[in-house]
Order: structure tokens, then C-alpha cells, then sequence
């Protein structure tokens, strides 16, 4: 009985260490969930700093590491990722031969070379549930074999490496064998492994958040990267599975993890960042009845949940009626923070269990390949299609402000628009045809002879076309400047591809045209700010009322298209509706200003900073804001000035934004004859806006004492980061 004892003894906390540590899904139930923080082994020494000196990763440099299951039927787009582990292999009872189920789909997977010659292809081995590893690695005659058939695999299937998920070296948790001596024969393992693949081929492994259970001082000079994997590290209702940071509601962070790996022994050069396509949830939500929690991104559907973001942690969560958590998940805005922190960090990459779990326009793998990955710049293809109107290039190009706005920093008033250079630009107002409009690209294929679906994506953003049959042409507009535009066209029969190809765009201005009326819509996007970063597409648009006839449904359905989720009236309160026009769905704030330059930063500036904050948040919610006033030049231009002045952009730039609007019809933005146009920088109206600024603060350029201004008149310089980090890539 004593006998008994002391085993249940042993073998209890050795069930119990691993319960909360990470694990690559595979047809294996998982440990039983543990609520408390588990006891775990004794690992090695834990050095304060690592050995290895550490090298930043250069940009460009950084890898992309998506997993994809051999039980699965997806293929990733090769262009979005660097690395590609196709999991699993494993290990037969013999200790030393490799069995790779599925070859026909590992061959799928080496074929995407053809499509991105600098794609890497690695066998994983292992994986929650896969054991033989302790029995290998403790026979050097076994370690030695599996090394060679290793090597023979990567020759075979045309591989570029091995990583090792081996879960986990002296823990039986998932039902495996193990020994003390694991650890040890792990770091011996690698070195074979390393001898016998040659210093040319790839050598990884996974690793648990924890970063325990590997000797990673000694063994990490034989490894390429390690990918940490950072999830699994908490279940609702409780705690998040993958917080970015320390929270309340986190048992251990990315952060944290990075961190223990880091004083463990792996310099930051060597860390890649494992990310979850998939969320947990309270084995009710969205997996009542399954053996396990496990959600991949693709099947989240909020319905009647409420969504929220933990600020701390820096990742969303759905809550129940009662506000208890029921689901935990990254999404795009958590994982591009993700990919900003290892920018940051000086991290080797990110590592994504895994492709299955993105949605069909590869929001995720998108998030991170955006801001990792080098991007040629389409604005070099000479080919490039001028996405913007070519007068309004023109002025953007030839025209800079920065002279005579340090010679005169008001204006004259005693000769109002002496310096201002847009008056008389040719395709500017007064106009009475289609001048001012945004090019139109033209999209042509062989038709199907049924129903098509046209598809048009770039970044994040997509949009639908459904065409009827024998229909083999669609003209595009408010295109994004420099951007890869990819298209493809389906056959809504059997959703077999018709057509697919891509185009590049090129200018400086994103211009948005909603109604034959209204073509002084436009994204504040593509414009220099702080530090040099371009402020991003697609999140904030100014322009003028959509409402009556200045907005029909065919410009609000463009509106809809663009992926506007909010709208701020800046219009005096007796002119507002009491919903967006847009939609019930449509976030909506009238704050009620009668006019706007000093109206609005001098006499009202507890409104200007609600509204500043207002759309800060809106943005935090991942939902683009339009913001306009009737015609959209003054209270427009005030509330631009100041997120504008926020990010960093230069006078030149704002004041050449404010006079975009002369590029527009004779009836909406001139002066009150229609013929003339007097809304120039220069003015004593819109210069009053940097007067005002001025003498509320003491030093700084513009741009520095708007920031000023702002968190005087209270805006939290946590709206000013986020709105940054937001903004500025």
C-alpha cells in the first residue's frame, strides 16, 4: 500500500504539471482542465541573462511560421507566410522510423514553392499525444537512426528542415512516456539532429510557454528558432488563452513567456511567437457536448455574445448576458499587435497554430504578413494604374507649404489667399462635369456562362460583385493608392474559379466617391506623421453630409463598401438626424457644434474632446469613422487638424488636405455665389484654428503643440498612443 502511495504520489503531479502548458491539437483529448496554477518540474537553471550575445533581427528578416495538419484540406496563400510545418509526423514503435500520414497533401504543400520560391517546408514530428520521444532519445543507436531518417525524409518530399514538437521532455501529462533523463537526451537529440541534417538545413522546435523541460543554454546553439507556444495558457470563464500582456484575467502572458525563454537561454533573435487562429471557450458556447474547447477563428460568431477588449492584456473576449467570459480568441486587431510586438522586441518571428483556422480572405494571416513580411512597393511598378485623380496628384505633387508657413504661420488677413497656390489649379472648382472624380479601373476575363461572384481584396479589405452570366467586365473605383490589388472570379454554381489575377495601384490620395454630388469624400490615409510612418488607409474618412440629396443609396452603399462602421455629424444639433443614414448598425455621435475652427477649439472644448475621444474609440473597436459637417470644409477640417496635428503630420500636408476640398462641383464647398473659392489655408478662418493652438501652448511645431492642446483640454495621452498605434505603420 505504501508502494501505492508513493507512485500516486509521483505520478499525480506529474498528471497535473503540463495541464495548462500549450499543445498542438491533434486527435488526442487534452489533460483535464486545472484551475489552479500547476506545480511543474524542475527545469534547468534558469540564467539571469542568456548566454548567447544577442544579434536584433533586421526588418525584413522576420519569419512567418504557419502549422498545417495532415488531417486537414486547406492550403494557405504562400505569400503571406515564410515557413510552413506541416504537422505531424511521428515516431514508430521501433524508436527510430518516421510515419507521415497524408503524402499526397504534404506533396500539395511543397508544390506552393512554385508560387513563393523562398517558402520553407518543415516536418514536424510529434505534437500533443505523440510519444517514442523518451525511448529515442535515451539509445544513442535509436537517436542516431531517427537522425538519418530524418534526413532521408526531408530528401524524399524536397523538405527544408525538422521541428521537434516533443510535449514535453520529462512530463507524461499527455499520456507518454517519460524520464528525468529526457532533458538531457533532448540536448543530445538536437546535436545529432544538427550533424546529421548539415548547418544548411532547418532545425526547430515547440516549446511551452512555461519555457521549461529543455536545456535551452546548451541546446539552442544547434536550433535555428524556437517557437514558443504562447496559448493555451488559460480557459474561461477565468483566464484568457493567449493575452498579449499581464491582466487579471491572464495566468501567464506572451509577454511573460518571452521573457522566462529569454533569461532561460534563447536570445531574442532566436524567439518566434506563437499566435492561436482558434479561441477557448467554457465547453458550452460553442463546443457543448465535444470532448474539447477548442474554437478555430473561422467558426466564432459573436450572436447574441457581447464582444469585449481586455486593455491590459491587449485581446477580445465574448461575455455572456451576466458578463461572465465564455470565450477567449485573438482576433485581427490582437494579432497585429502581436506582430508589433516583436517588432518591438527584436523577436525572430511569429508562429501560428494554425492555417485551417483563418477565415476564407486570410484576415489573420494578413494581420501578421502586413507587418512583417517586406512588401515591394506598387508605387514602383511602372505599369501601376493612378488610382488617384490626376489634378489632385498633380497639386500634391508640385505643391509644399512649408516656406511660406513659416514665413506667414496665420495667413495675411489683409489679403486673404495671396498664399495659397490651389486657386486656378487645373480640375479644380468651380467645375460642372466629372473632373474631380477618382479613376476607374477596368477588370476584364472570359465570362462564365452562369452566375459569377467577383471577388477584390486588398489587406483586409474585400469586396463582393455578384455579375450575371456571360458578364466578363466590372469597373473598380475608390481604389487605395500604392497597393496590390488581387482579384478572382467564382462561379456561384459550384464555386469552381473562373478567373483570378492582380494589379497595382499608384498616387498619393484615396479619394471616395459616394453620389454625382458629394466628390469631396477622401481618406486621411497615405500621408507622412510621426517618425516618418505613413498613416494607414481605410480607418478614418472626412468629407460631407450623407444625408438628402447630397448621399443616394448608390453612394451609400459605396459608404457600406469602404467599410465604414461609424459616423460623426459635426453639424449644429437642430441639423442632425437622430440615427446614421448609413444604418442601425452604424455607430453615430452628433455632438452639436454651430460652426467650427475657434467655435470648436477655443469656445467648446469639453465637446472637441469628447469627440476627439469618441472616435479614438470608435477606432479601438476596429471601426472605421467618416466624420463630416454639412460640406464638409470647417467643423470637417477643425476635428481633421486635430488627429491629423495627433499624428504627427506636417503643416504642409494639413493645410494641402484642407484645400482638397476645391476639387470638387461648383454647388458643394464654394463660397456662397458658387463661383468663387475662398476656403484656402490661408484664410483668417481655418489659420485661426493654429493661432488658438498657439497661444494655448508654449513651445513645440505644430504638429507637437496640438498634442499639447489636446491632453490640456483633457484628452489622456492613452487616446493619443492608441489612436498612433492604430494610425501609423
Amino acid at each position: 500500500m505504501k508502494k501505492l502511495l508513493s507512485l500516486l504520489l509521483i505520478f499525480i503531479p506529474l498528471l497535473v504539471i503540463s495541464c495548462e502548458d500549450p499543445k498542438h491539437d491533434i486527435d488526442v483529448p487534452p489533460p483535464p482542465e486545472q484551475t489552479d496554477d500547476p506545480e511543474e518540474p524542475d527545469g534547468p537553471d534558469n540564467p539571469d541573462n542568456p548566454e548567447n550575445p544577442d544579434t536584433p533581427v533586421a526588418s525584413g528578416d522576420y519569419v512567418i511560421v504557419g502549422y498545417i495538419t495532415n488531417w486537414g484540406s486547406v492550403l494557405p496563400d504562400p505569400t503571406l507566410l515564410t515557413h510552413i510545418n506541416y504537422a505531424f509526423g511521428k515516431i514508430k514503435g521501433d524508436f527510430e522510423s518516421i510515419e507521415i500520414k497524408n503524402e499526397s497533401r504534404l506533396k500539395k504543400v511543397v508544390a506552393l514553392k512554385s508560387q513563393n520560391p523562398a517558402l520553407k517546408v518543415v516536418l514536424s514530428i510529434g505534437g500533443w499525444g505523440a510519444g517514442n520521444f523518451s525511448e529515442m532519445a535515451a539509445d544513442e543507436t535509436h537517436r542516431m537512426n531517427f537522425a538519418k531518417n530524418c534526413l532521408s525524409a526531408v530528401q524524399k518530399f524536397n523538405l527544408d528542415g525538422i521541428d521537434l514538437d516533443w510535449e514535453y521532455p520529462t512530463s507524461n501529462s499527455a499520456g507518454i512516456s517519460a524520464s528525468p533523463n529526457d532533458t538531457k537526451n533532448f540536448t543530445m537529440l538536437c546535436q545529432d539532429l544538427r550533424e546529421t541534417l548539415g548547418s544548411d538545413r532547418l532545425l526547430t522546435m515547440a516549446s511551452s510557454a512555461s519555457a521549461k523541460y529543455v536545456d535551452f543554454k546548451n541546446c539552442v546553439q544547434y536550433l535555428d528558432f524556437v517557437n514558443l507556444m504562447t496559448y493555451d495558457m488559460g480557459n474561461p470563464p477565468q483566464y484568457h488563452n493567449a493575452g498579449l500582456y499581464k491582466s487579471s484575467m491572464t495566468k501567464r502572458s506572451c509577454d511573460e513567456s518571452v521573457t522566462l525563454h529569454y533569461n532561460a537561454g534563447v536570445p531574442y533573435s532566436k524567439i518566434v511567437l506563437g499566435v492561436p487562429f482558434y479561441g477557448r471557450d467554457d465547453k458550452n458556447a460553442f463546443t457543448a457536448g465535444d470532448d474539447d474547447n477548442f474554437v478555430y477563428y473561422n467558426a466564432i460568431k459573436v450572436g447574441n455574445y457581447q464582444e469585449r477588449w481586455d486593455d491590459s492584456a491587449k485581446v477580445p473576449y465574448l461575455t455572456n448576458s451576466s458578463g461572465v467570459m465564455v470565450l477567449s480568441y485573438d482576433n485581427e486587431r490582437s494579432i497585429g499587435l502581436k506582430a508589433d510586438f516583436v517588432k518591438a522586441k527584436g523577436l525572430r518571428g511569429a508562429m501560428y497554430w494554425a492555417i485551417e483556422g483563418d477565415d476564407s480572405n486570410w484576415t489573420l494571416s494578413k494581420a501578421i504578413a502586413t507587418r512583417l513580411l517586406p512588401a515591394a512597393d506598387p508605387q514602383s511598378d511602372p505599369n501601376a494604374f493612378l488610382a488617384t485623380n490626376q489634378y489632385i496628384q498633380k497639386f500634391l505633387e508640385e505643391v509644399d507649404y512649408t516656406s511660406v508657413i513659416k514665413q506667414y504661420p496665420y495667413g495675411d488677413d489683409n489679403n486673404r489667399g495671396a498664399y495659397s497656390k490651389v486657386i486656378g489649379y487645373p480640375g479644380g472648382g468651380p467645375s460642372k462635369n466629372n473632373e474631380e472624380i477618382p479613376p476607374t479601373y477596368t477588370i476584364e476575363w472570359t465570362a462564365s456562362s452562369g452566375s459569377q461572384k467577383l471577388t477584390v481584396s486588398e489587406g483586409d479589405w474585400s469586396r463582393d460583385y455578384t455579375l450575371s452570366a456571360g458578364v466578363g467586365k466590372q469597373e473598380i473605383t475608390n481604389l487605395v493608392p500604392g497597393t496590390t490589388y488581387s482579384w478572382q472570379v467564382t462561379s456561384t454554381a459550384d464555386n469552381s474559379v473562373v478567373a483570378s489575377g492582380s494589379f497595382n495601384t499608384r498616387g498619393l490620395l484615396h479619394q471616395v466617391y459616394f453620389a454625382p454630388n458629394v466628390r469631396n469624400g477622401r481618406d486621411l490615409g497615405g500621408y507622412k506623421g510621426l517618425g516618418g510612418k505613413t498613416i494607414v488607409y481605410h480607418k478614418l474618412y472626412r468629407g460631407g453630409r450623407v444625408d438628402g440629396k447630397y448621399c443616394n443609396d448608390a453612394g451609400k452603399k459605396e459608404m457600406r463598401a469602404e467599410g465604414i462602421l461609424a459616423e460623426v455629424d459635426l453639424r449644429e444639433a437642430s441639423d442632425v438626424p437622430s440615427k446614421s443614414p448609413l444604418g442601425d448598425d452604424i455607430a453615430f455621435y452628433a455632438p452639436g457644434f454651430d460652426s467650427g475652427y475657434n467655435h470648436m477649439v477655443r469656445d467648446n472644448k469639453p465637446k472637441t474632446k469628447e469627440t476627439f475621444m469618441w472616435v479614438v474609440e470608435r477606432l479601438r473597436e476596429n471601426k472605421p469613422v467618416y466624420f463630416h459637417c454639412a460640406a464638409g470644409r470647417d467643423r470637417t477640417a477643425t476635428l481633421a487638424v486635430l488627429l491629423e496635428g495627433a499624428l504627427g503630420m506636417s503643416d504642409s500636408d494639413m493645410a494641402k488636405d484642407y484645400e482638397l476640398t476645391y476639387f470638387t462641383p461648383a454647388d458643394w464647398g464654394m463660397s456662397e455665389d458658387g463661383t468663387v473659392y475662398k476656403h484656402t489655408w490661408d484664410n483668417y478662418s481655418f489659420s485661426s484654428i493654429r493661432k488658438t493652438v498657439f497661444n494655448e501652448t508654449d513651445s513645440g511645431t505644430y504638429s507637437e503643440r496640438i498634442v499639447k492642446y489636446l491632453l490640456k483640454i483633457g484628452v489622456p495621452q492613452k487616446d493619443i498612443d492608441d489612436l498612433r498605434s492604430i494610425m501609423l505603420r
